[in-house]
């Protein structure tokens, strides 16, 4: 997936069984075993020579690239949001039926409660894209994701951050005229400047949300507001 080193090449088919959490209730693994057909761990971005990361906040030491085989893409966000919150690692699960595929990307930390265990604070599902046709918004994606295109190699956490910014531009580039222009920006060298730039998309993103369910004027006008004071924000980067 997104043209990764041979050395992260796995391609180990999961069987079912062991990849239903066997404390769900028997409703929901029946439901899992209808939609999902297989699971293929494609790839696998472990050792050292993109370092791993072991802080408070993170404990990253492997990026997971999945392929799951699905009856039908429709119940593709299901799966996304239920097996991102599973797998506890960084990963990119790309899921797909006999004629489209979608991918999805997820950022996680530990939880600071209990660091067995993780919390998902953002989740991404790209639309839908032909297989079997051409498709200039998959090959953007691809290239723009591809693991030669991915400059932060610093660390894994930074590295998959760099995957999930660069795809959330594709998916919200309406949300701001100079969004894209951010792609080909030597920011991806520095984490903090991509933090930044990401917070600042999400919240134009979240203000534009909160214009259309605002019933007052007063309310919208703040709202815009704010929206041009992160454009600002954007346009000093």
């Amino acid at each position: 997936m997104f043209n990764l080193p041979n050395q992260y090449k796995v391609g180990k088919k999961i069987p079912m069984k062991d990849f239903i959490p066997k404390d769900f209730k028997p409703e929901l693994k029946k439901k899992i075993k209808d939609i999902v057909k297989s699971v293929v761990l494609a790839d696998q971005v472990m050792g050292e020579d993109i370092h791993s990361l072991a802080n408070e906040e993170y404990n990253c030491q492997v990026i997971q690239f999945y392929d799951f085989e699905l009856a039908d893409i429709k119940k593709a966000a299901f799966v996304a949001n239920l097996y991102q919150e599973i797998i506890k690692s960084p990963c990119v699960l790309r899921l797909y039926d006999s004629r489209n595929e979608v991918y999805s990307f997820a950022l996680k930390r530990l939880n600071q409660n209990d660091k067995t265990q993780i919390v998902v604070t953002d989740k991404l599902l790209t639309g839908g894209y032909p297989i079997a046709m051409p498709s200039f918004e998959k090959n953007t994606l691809q290239n723009e994701l591809s693991f030669d295109n991915i400059k932060n190699k610093t660390n894994k956490v930074a590295f998959y951050l760099e995957i999930y910014v660069r795809a959330y531009i594709l998916m919200n580039d309406k949300l701001y005229a100079n969004i894209k222009s951010f792609l080909s920006k030597p920011i991806w060298y520095n984490e903090r400047t991509v933090i930044e730039v990401y917070k600042l998309l999400y919240q134009i993103a979240v203000n534009k949300e909160n214009v259309q369910k605002s019933i007052s004027n007063r309310e919208k006008m703040q709202l815009n507001q704010e929206i041009r004071q992160f454009i600002s924000e954007l346009d000093k980067i």
